[in-house]
């Protein structure tokens, strides 16, 4: 499988020459080699890790894609915002881009380095985009398979904010097909140089087939799963908004934009900037927008009534922790119970090598915030100390941060390395092979975690039968992730999403903790 053109090992997808606003095509390029030799010894575990799917229904009326543009580059507030994230012109092409990467985890079934047979997919959290009944539904159908319809609302007509016809004319918004009579081009199209597809909207709302995940899959809670747009509460007024038949289209006139920083906390509480002077629009409604309840998500994706689990893979005990904090707020932590109960597990799991699982990182485990009388929240420097106590520890898995990194916990004689993996609705768009391995080529036990970054499966080509297919439609997705226009200068907050080589094709080294 070392061949494969989708290992980045072997080619890789690359921004090209820099175009009219900046737009760049992405071209094809080498193959990026491992950091260092690997090491062969004997495989414990292959897993892939795919984090931050994001399947979105781009057309429902619970998203608050009109504050987004207070985070773009030339917005007054964008110091104090950041960005917002709560629209993406790709946004409308999720399931294509899953089925795509799904597609390619089944065509790659062993460690590109060992010839281990895949163990299990781990999927760690933000699965779904706005922790809808709908979206739920989707997701389960890509891993098991089936057949998928990204839309809601109307079936003849989308409602998303890049259509035509369905809103008002507004320029924040790209429109692939183009502005209508006697409209100028909008901003992403005439300032920042994105392309016109038309047809691209239509074709995004035709049914899809995921041909299902062939390997075991597991999956982890995230703050998108259990959050509105991953930071909000569910409540009466929002659960209206999500299944009715009115769409918020701009903040109450009387509201500062400042104001908007209610529903993009990084810690609770928060809510929707949403009153009754919001202006808004009519469209179809729908009761499958409805928002799933704390233990739904479990219930669908892994058979059990609770958001954190321990399971075996492999030759490693896999503990999933449940890091989302459902009082609000997109950064995570745990509550107590949960946190007695990861100890408890550790002690349990002595004598076996442990890897922990989690949507959030450790550094993004921050969200202290707790209404009275829920009990205190338990933050990352907590956890990692509980970890550190505990040798048989290796690795840690997480995603939220939509972009690869790595960290090593501990010092030279044990610890652990926390890596993350990439979003596949934000650029680069991949996923992350993981082969776990007991070495001795350096003299002492030790474990060589081998990392290996995949593309799904489409081409570097967008221009090239971009509407005909599923995967055609995943290229027009990856060009538009690649051009952000709000990350072109790295962002407010300097924050980029090209990793370091050290977070890609690599080996990760640790003394092996029962090498005796």
């Amino acid at each position: 499988m070392t061949g494969d053109p989708r290992l980045t090992t072997s080619a890789t997808i690359a921004r090209g020459e820099e175009m009219q606003g900046g737009w760049r095509d992405l071209v094809e390029g080498p193959g990026e080699d491992y950091l260092e030799p690997v090491p062969s010894g004997e495989p414990l575990v292959c897993l892939w890790h795919v984090s931050d799917v994001h399947l979105c229904d781009a057309e429902s009326p619970a998203r608050l894609e009109y504050l987004d543009r207070f985070g773009d580059p030339d917005s007054p507030y964008r110091a104090a915002l950041g960005d917002i994230g709560t629209y993406r012109p790709q946004e409308i092409l999720t399931v294509q881009v899953a089925v795509s990467m799904v597609t390619a985890v089944n065509e790659i079934d062993r460690g590109p380095t060992t010839g281990r047979q895949v163990d299990a997919v781990v999927l760690t959290g933000d699965l779904t985009d706005n922790a809808q009944r709908n979206e739920l539904d989707w997701f389960s159908r890509i891993i098991d398979g089936g057949e998928i319809a990204p839309r809601s609302g109307s079936e003849t007509e989308s409602s998303w904010v890049g259509a035509i016809g369905a809103h008002r004319w507004d320029d924040r918004y790209w429109h692939p097909d183009g502005p209508p009579s006697g409209e100028q081009a909008d901003r992403p199209t005439f300032v920042f140089g994105y392309p016109l597809i038309p047809g691209l909207v239509e074709a995004a709302r035709r049914t899809v087939i995921s041909p299902g995940i062939l390997h075991r899959s597991i999956a982890v809670h995230g703050n998108h799963d259990g959050l509105l747009q991953g930071t909000v509460p569910p409540d009466a007024v929002t659960r209206a908004l999500a299944v009715g038949s009115e769409r918020i289209i701009g903040l109450d006139p009387t509201f500062s934009p400042t104001q908007a920083s209610q529903a993009i906390e990084q810690t609770g509480p928060a809510s929707y900037p949403t009153t009754p002077s919001s202006p808004r629009l009519t469209i179809t409604p729908d009761i499958a927008r409805d928002f799933v309840g704390p233990t739904e998500f479990a219930a669908v994706l892994t058979g059990r009534d609770c958001n954190y689990f321990s399971t075996d893979v492999g030759d490693i005990r896999l503990i999933s922790i449940d890091t989302v904090n459902l009082n609000g707020g997109w950064q995570g932590s745990l509550d107590e119970t949960q946190f007695d109960w990861l100890g408890e597990q550790l002690a349990e799991a002595a004598g076996r090598y442990v890897v922990i699982a989690s949507h959030h990182p450790s550094p993004t485990l921050t969200n202290d915030y707790a209404p009275p009388g829920s009990g205190r929240r338990v933050l990352g420097a907590e956890v990692v100390e509980l970890l550190l106590r505990h040798p048989h520890v290796i690795a840690w898995m997480a995603g939220h941060i939509h972009h690869h990194a790595a960290l090593w916990h501990g010092d030279e004689v044990s610890g652990f390395w926390e890596f993350t993996t990439a979003s596949i609705i934000d650029w680069p768009q991949q996923a992350r092979i993981v082969e776990m391995v007991r070495v001795s080529d350096r003299g002492l036990p030790e474990i060589a975690i081998v990392s290996t970054i995949v593309d799904h499966v489409a081409g570097a080509d967008w221009r090239r039968d971009s509407l005909a297919d599923p995967v055609g439609m995943a290229a027009v997705s990856r060009a538009l992730a690649a051009n952000d226009y709000r990350i072109r200068d790295g962002g407010s907050t300097g924050h980029v999403r090209d990793s370091s080589l050290g977070a890609r094709n690599t080996v990760w080294r640790l003394p092996d903790p029962l090498g005796g």
